[in-house]
């Protein structure tokens, strides 16, 4: 399942004409590589997780349009680096399954189908924990790339979408437990998502491959965090962690396939996603 995410997730960039996301890759690396080093270990952690799914589409009075749940495998990798009372992390997540979608079509008849579903993650996160304490205030910054593909099914055409918005956290890190072998630790943040767009794919229908602008919007994300030494520099780690946040009504645009106009808008949305992970760290 997660190899095939690699094959589609390059299928899909040759089909809207993007490939992988490159310049965010790029942008978060040179700033990971440019920041001070003092020469202590490194961190690095690979973790198998499940995240349950659900993300719901409403109109203007808040009547739900489609709502699509289930659960996705994914695989996530990171490296953390400790400089003086921070803590530098650079994590990359990975999602891809199949979930059930249960919505109605554009002449408000019920349709229930699946969805093909591929979800990206970069992620950069800064910890600091103020002398004398064993608590931790943190930041994040994340890009986030989401490939919806609502199948075809009981004559109604499917839809390929792809999502690319820009995420900021912040929030607190209260330490349960926290000795030489174990650590259980709770966060908790509130997040914006900023700079969203929908790329939305009708070119077999004529009209291209619009891209719309989403609407920035609020959220918040919690964490429980438990840590168990294995050995001097290794240790095996669980987490459960939930997000939740929306996206704003998008801009609309109309397109044209050369005798027909029409006018796409993105709805208000809300995704909330609760992620099981198990993982094992170790220090160069």
């Amino acid at each position: 399942m997660l190899i095939s995410l690699f094959k589609r997730s390059l299928d899909y960039g040759r089909k809207s004409g993007a490939l992988a996301p490159l310049f965010p890759v790029r942008t978060l690396t040179a700033f990971i590589m440019a920041l001070p080093t003092s020469g202590n270990a490194v961190d690095m952690r690979v973790a198998a997780e499940i995240m349950h799914f659900d993300y719901e589409e409403t109109d203007t009075l808040g009547n739900t349009l489609n709502q699509e749940t289930g659960y996705l495998p994914g695989l996530s990798l990171a490296a953390s680096h400790p400089y003086r009372s921070t803590f530098n992390t650079l994590e990359f997540s990975i999602y891809d399954g199949q979930v059930d979608y249960d919505g109605r079509t554009q002449s408000g008849q019920p349709h229930q189908t699946t969805t093909e579903q591929s979800i990206l993650r970069l992620l950069y996160r800064l910890s600091w924990s103020p002398q004398g304490t064993k608590g931790a205030l943190y930041g994040k910054i994340y890009w986030q790339q989401w490939d919806r593909d609502i199948q075809p099914a009981n004559s109604v055409l499917g839809l390929f979408e792809r999502y690319r918005w820009w995420t900021l956290e912040a929030g607190v890190q209260v330490p349960f437990i926290k000795d030489k072998r174990r650590n259980l630790l709770f966060e908790f943040g509130a997040l914006a998502t900023t700079n969203g767009t929908i790329m939305i794919d009708l070119a077999d229908l004529g009209f291209g491959s619009p891209t719309l602008d989403l609407g920035d919007d609020y959220g918040f994300s919690g964490k429980l965090k438990y840590e168990v030494l294995h050995s001097s520099n290794s240790s095996f780690q669980f987490g459960l962690q939930f997000r939740r946040w929306e996206f704003g009504r998008s801009n609309s645009k109309t397109v044209s396939d050369g005798s027909t106009s029409i006018v796409i808008t993105e709805p208000d949305s809300t995704s909330m996603q609760t992620t099981l992970s198990a993982g094992y760290r170790y220090r160069f």
